[in-house]
């Protein structure tokens, strides 16, 4: 009777020290489910491509954009995606992984400087392959500086989405630089003009408007 008692004693003791230790943890994703995402590899070619599972979501935009350091604002990680200082200098296609089975995609800044157009022709094809046979692909988000949206780059990938039927967020970033009534008619700019999903307006400085892109990324996974 006494051994039973202490091992119920022992085993609610440990129970209860493992839960303390963990819930800081637990209550961080709770607060933001992308606070574990890690980066796994970059991808140049095709056949590089890991397996065709899951969920994929790609995160496009100009180099200028700020589309590093809104992924680094919505996984609350100022160090998980690398901000150079001279735009467009990645050109591999980055995996992240948030949960198993679940990815972010970064794709090479687009339409920056003389290097641009060289650099497309080189992942260009990989992302033509990869909307035609991904099934994995579930959105695209399209980051778009509030000040300088929907440039004609912009617009070839939101008809690229549409030609593939894959449905698309628009996110308009650097928010706090604008006045809100040049964001409103910004935000009714873009959906005149385009069938986005989603018009979302964030500030990675300020950290404003992540958790409502975060409850669309969730919807996609769960969707």
């Amino acid at each position: 009777m006494i051994k039973k008692v202490f091992n119920i004693n022992c085993t609610l003791w440990l129970r209860r020290h493992i839960i303390c230790r963990a819930w800081p943890e637990i209550n961080d994703l709770m607060k933001n489910p992308f606070k574990n995402t890690s980066f796994l590899f970059g991808v140049t070619k095709n056949k590089n491509l890991p397996e065709d599972a899951g969920i994929e979501i790609l995160l496009s935009g100009r180099s200028n954009a700020g589309k590093s350091s809104a992924l680094n604002a919505l996984t609350d990680n100022k160090k998980l995606a690398r901000i150079s200082k001279t735009p467009g200098r990645t050109t591999e296609i980055n995996f992240f992984e948030v949960e198993n089975g679940f990815k972010l995609l970064d794709l090479p800044g687009y339409g920056f400087a003389k290097s641009g157009h060289s650099r497309k022709k080189d992942w260009g094809p990989l992302l033509g392959e990869y909307f035609e046979n991904r099934k994995a692909l579930r959105a695209v988000l399209v980051f778009m500086d509030v000040r300088h949206p929907l440039k004609p780059i912009d617009l070839e990938m939101f008809e690229l989405c549409e030609s593939f039927d894959v449905a698309y967020v628009a996110v308009l970033t650097k928010s706090d630089k604008v006045s809100k009534n040049i964001l409103m008619k910004t935000i009714q700019q873009v959906s005149r003009t385009t069938n986005a999903h989603e018009i979302l307006a964030i500030s990675s400085s300020k950290e404003t408007g992540f958790d409502k892109l975060r409850k669309v990324l969730i919807g996609f996974k769960d969707g």
